[in-house]
């Protein structure tokens, strides 16, 4: 067994070494060009090899891709092309489907058919795994149109592999497998070996696994030796799996787990959160049925927080499926039912019949788990639904013909070769058929359609007149109401003003008065765009065009935001190309567009995001363009952002009138607005608006030329007040009192303000729900309060995840044992009685919170997280039980953030902040590089590894600034380090 792992281990390095090999060959000819065009095909077969080793080092030339402008629509069609599969195997199916539409509409209006036969292919694909059957199968048959009007052979194998795959999740074995032999001999016929055709053994070794039939192993073979000649390591391990559950399928569980565990050494860190899943999933079953259950139930953890990323239907069906078979095994039948009911009811949800193998193993494992709870009418009638579907699947399937259909059909294949190159020559003389009766049919028709458009016309004017009416209301109704509120807004903001001016006020009211009036302000700028948007659509909004320096405007328009990001943390990156020219604009509608863009940039970039101000004059357009970080728009979104009123999340703020605003103003001045979006990585907003003179219409108004334009920095880049920062100092830690009596109240509010940052709530109901939004270090209850009482208050957040770790100390008037006995069981950590000594209570209060930062002490002693020794309570051991395994699969990743840790372990930025601050001593940021160097230091001190990489194998991507924080840490430089070791 040891030779047989060794001669694995030197199989699979070999492949490593020969991809390596290649794609340094590829880097050293990228120095090497000096065009776009050769530019973009080196990166191109650079981002082909790593899509097959690393996603992740795929995306990074992806985008280098993206990045090169594009001549021509067939260049853009092939960037989008790239984002699609690369986003298909990273298993972001929407933003895959997203790009593959983009590539599909550029592909009809080239009226290129091969083209589009790909793309119909792709967008059957996607479909089907978004459980939209219904269109999978409409794109399926164009795909294989398209294909055969353009007489491609390739494009004819790759749409009939593709609908024999939509066939196979039918259990319609025979269409499957007939459908997939016509691709195999097309592709013999053509002497074509790539990827698509050992894909497509791959397919027929999955029919004969569901057959169980050992002809399995002949074509996991054909696709493991094509595979091999192609230097494919994710083929090869996705064969790995193939063959594992070939095993699986046997009852030969043991081979099935080594086969396995080999699939999952490489999708660890590939990067498919899809592949992954799949293998954790044939583990917990494999393991669970040779009764490993901890193995089995560490997969099944693994698989549950994995999935939590997803959001994907038919891993969530894996997982409940997995998790009823993993309890029905272990004889825990309640928790079975749950599990197995769920992925009954996303059946019924998808109830079609691509899912009747699934429908029958679930229908089976609820008749065994009913059976055994004793519930026989339930188990009764899911054994009858199991016995039926294995009726349908039978009826459906005559299993011998499905098995002797490919011998004969191999004796068909040189028929089919024949055909298929007659069918050329009949493509291309039906076309010219096509078009003579094109032509006949087109003259009858338009005599006929030319009646219909008039009756037609003739109705829409008078629907156009009731709408124009209607518009010219709406558009009254919003200036009336403007005008109205512009007088109180007035009255408003001029005591504001006189109070501001008052020397003798103290900082606090001053502080209170400003933020009145920037609110005021802000009321003001909304006011003033509803009215912007009324003029447009009533026509009365005129360009007031000057002559002048337009780069100038924008550039201090966006210095003035500069504060507000770096309040943020957030970096903004200005590239305004300077020039003298000057040109002519509305300096109102610029103002109004860089700014909104700009102000709406920054406030959907998250913390430590960046975000880039792009500017310049090309032949009479200027070109505005704003990217920013953070987790971008769907496609759906995408389409809709520029509606009026239209939110991306109902819990944001604003109106959503700004960008309706923005498109209004951009169209106006003679110009065009789009946006780009890629989910969780940037958003873009390009602008481009005419300057030249000649484009506008004589009734705009022009001023004289104005070449020095003063600009004011506007009202809402001036700091705000975040939720962050509602405590005058962050460094205090943060006390909730929860007390009904307001007397009691205010007296411990005014004992410890001094030294903390308090909260107070007035009955147990609202300390819970704060106490969950701001996961104070420190909580001290009455017990006696309405709506919830200290003991509920208590129970409910030792019981949560989220605040298990914070200390409580309980207040009361009761003083006997037995009320000291019931406050202390439900886990508080101190009881105080009744009149009690304010000295003796802030005392307790220093030694809990001094007793929890010792013991974050021991947290940075500790070169590996050990739960059990930070951890509070069992709840705070079983989170860092879970941010263990998060860390495990997602810390190397250089792209992996708070954002994606407060995700994953399922809490929300400012929460998972507290707690891991709570446990640690550190923020989550701060966390999670303590970690990154925790495991560089391990791998100095125990791995062979060159020093210069351990950076990057912890996710650092800059070997300086990983040195820089490796030594603020230990004291010297990671070489040093090695050195003691």
């Amino acid at each position: 067994m040891r030779l047989k792992f060794t001669l694995l281990f030197f199989f699979m390095s070999w492949f490593s070494f020969g991809q390596t090999k290649e794609i340094d060959s590829l880097k050293k000819e990228l120095k090497r060009v000096k065009t776009d065009s050769e530019r973009l095909k080196v990166l191109t077969n650079i981002f082909e090899t790593y899509l097959f080793i690393n996603l992740d080092s795929a995306n990074v030339y992806r985008n280098e891709i993206i990045s090169i402008p594009k001549k021509n629509k067939k260049e853009l069609i092939t960037d989008y092309g790239h984002s699609s599969k690369y986003f298909y195997y990273k298993y972001d199916l929407d933003s895959s489907l997203c790009y593959a539409e983009k590539s599909l509409k550029i592909a009809v209006e080239l009226k290129d058919q091969k083209l589009q036969s790909d793309f119909y292919r792709k967008m059957a694909i996607l479909s089907s795994r978004k459980f939209d059957y219904e269109k999978a199968t409409q794109y399926g048959k164009l795909a294989l149109k398209t294909a055969k009007l353009a007489g491609d052979w390739e494009h004819i194998a790759s749409a009939s592999t593709m609908l024999g795959n939509q066939y196979f999740k039918r259990n319609d074995f025979d269409l499957a497998i007939k459908f997939y032999l016509t691709a195999d001999s097309i592709y013999k016929a053509n002497k074509y070996e790539d990827r698509n055709t050992a894909l497509l053994y791959d397919n027929l070794a999955s029919i004969y696994i569901e057959l169980k039939e050992s002809k399995a192993l002949l074509y996991i073979k054909k696709g493991r030796n094509l595979y091999e000649k192609l230097q494919d390591l994710e083929g090869l391990n996705y064969n790995n799996t193939l063959k594992g559950t070939y095993y699986q399928a046997v009852g030969d569980y043991k081979n099935a787990v080594v086969n396995f565990e080999k699939a999952l050494d490489f999708y660890i860190n590939y990067g498919s959160a899809y592949r992954l899943n799949e293998v954790y999933g044939r583990l917990i079953n494999c393991y669970s049925q040779i009764g490993s259950a901890n193995k089995a139930s560490s997969y099944l953890l693994k698989s549950e927080v994995l999935i939590k990323n997803l959001n994907d239907k038919s891993n969530l069906l894996e997982l409940y499926m997995n998790a009823g078979q993993y309890f029905l095994d272990q004889k825990i039948y309640n928790q079975a039912i749950i599990y197995l009911n769920k992925a009954n009811l996303i059946i019924h949800e998808n109830n079609v019949d691509f899912s009747l193998t699934s429908k029958r193993e679930i229908s089976k494992g609820l008749s065994n788990a009913y059976y055994n709870t004793k519930d026989y009418k339930n188990a009764f009638e899911f054994s009858q639904i199991s016995l039926n579907i294995n009726d349908s699947i039978y009826k459906k399937n005559n299993l011998e013909i499905s098995k002797e259909l490919e011998t004969k059909y191999q004796t068909e294949k040189k028929e089919q070769e024949i055909a298929l190159l007659k069918s050329e020559k009949e493509v291309a003389a039906q076309k010219q058929k096509n078009q003579r009766n094109l032509l006949l049919g087109g003259l009858g028709i338009t005599s006929i359609a030319g009646l219909f458009l008039f009756v037609l016309y003739r109705n829409r004017q008078k629907t156009n007149n009731k709408l124009k009416e209607l518009d010219t209301l709406k558009s009254n109704f919003f200036a009336n109401i403007s005008h109205e509120f512009r007088t109180p807004l007035t009255l408003i903001s001029s005591p504001i003003d006189d109070v501001l001016t008052d020397s003798s006020i103290s900082e606090k009211k001053r502080e209170q008065f400003s933020v009145a009036k920037q609110n005021s302000e802000r009321l003001l700028s909304l006011v003033n765009q509803l009215l912007d948007l009324s003029k447009i659509d009533a026509g009365q909004l005129k360009l007031h065009l000057q002559q002048g320096n337009v780069l100038q405007l924008i550039s201090a328009l966006s210095q003035s935001f500069t504060y507000s990001a770096t309040q943020k943390n957030i970096n903004l990156n200005l590239n305004i190309k300077q020039s003298d020219e000057n040109v002519w604009f509305d300096k109102d509608a610029v103002e109004k567009i860089t700014v909104n863009l700009l102000s709406n940039a920054l406030k959907y970039t998250p913390e430590n995001g960046s975000v880039v101000c792009q500017a310049s004059v090309e032949n009479n357009k200027l070109v505005l363009q704003v990217n920013n970080t953070g987790t971008g728009l769907t496609y759906e979104e995408s389409n809709h952002i520029f509606d009026r009123f239209y939110q991306t999340n109902e819990q944001n703020q604003g109106t959503g009138i700004g960008l309706a605003l923005v498109k209004e103003l951009v169209e106006l001045h003679k110009g065009t607005i789009e946006v780009i979006s890629t989910p969780n990585e940037w958003t873009s907003f390009k602008v481009m608006l005419s300057v030249d003179k000649n484009s506008f219409k004589n009734d705009i108004i022009l001023t004289a030329a104005n070449t020095n334009i003063k600009t004011e920095v506007p009202f809402f880049t001036s700091p705000q007040i975040e939720d962050e920062d509602e405590f005058a100092d962050s460094e205090l830690p943060i006390l909730l009192i929860a007390e009904d009596n307001n007397d009691l109240k205010n007296l411990l509010k005014q004992t410890f303000e001094t030294n903390y940052n308090v909260i107070t709530a007035p009955n147990g109901k609202i300390g819970v729900e704060l106490a969950l939004e701001h996961i104070p270090d420190l909580i001290i209850s009455d017990i006696i309060m309405p709506e919830k009482d200290g003991v509920e208050l208590t129970n409910a957040l030792k019981n949560d995840e989220r605040s298990a770790h914070i200390p409580i100390i309980l207040l009361t008037a009761k003083a006997d044992v037995e009320s000291k006995f019931t406050g202390i069981d439900t886990g508080a950590d101190d009881y105080i009685t009744k009149p009690f000594d304010k000295k003796l209570l802030v005392l307790k209060v220093e030694k809990l919170i001094e007793s929890r930062r010792k013991l974050q002490s021991r947290y940075s002693q500790e070169i590996i997280l050990k739960p059990k020794d930070i951890a509070f309570t069992n709840l705070d051991e079983i989170f860092l039980n879970k941010v263990q395994i998060v860390l495990d699969n997602q810390l190397v990743e250089s792209s992996f953030n708070v954002e994606d840790f407060s995700k994953a372990v399922g809490m929300s930025r400012m929460q998972l902040h507290r707690k891991i601050k709570a446990l640690t001593g550190l923020s989550a940021s701060e966390f999670i590089r303590s970690q990154r160097l925790k495991l560089a230091a391990q791998l100095l001190k125990n791995s062979d590894i060159n020093i210069s990489q351990v950076g990057y194998s912890v996710g650092f991507n800059d070997h300086a600034y990983f040195s820089k924080c490796f030594k603020d840490i230990y004291k010297c430089t990671p070489t040093e380090y090695a050195k003691k070791s």
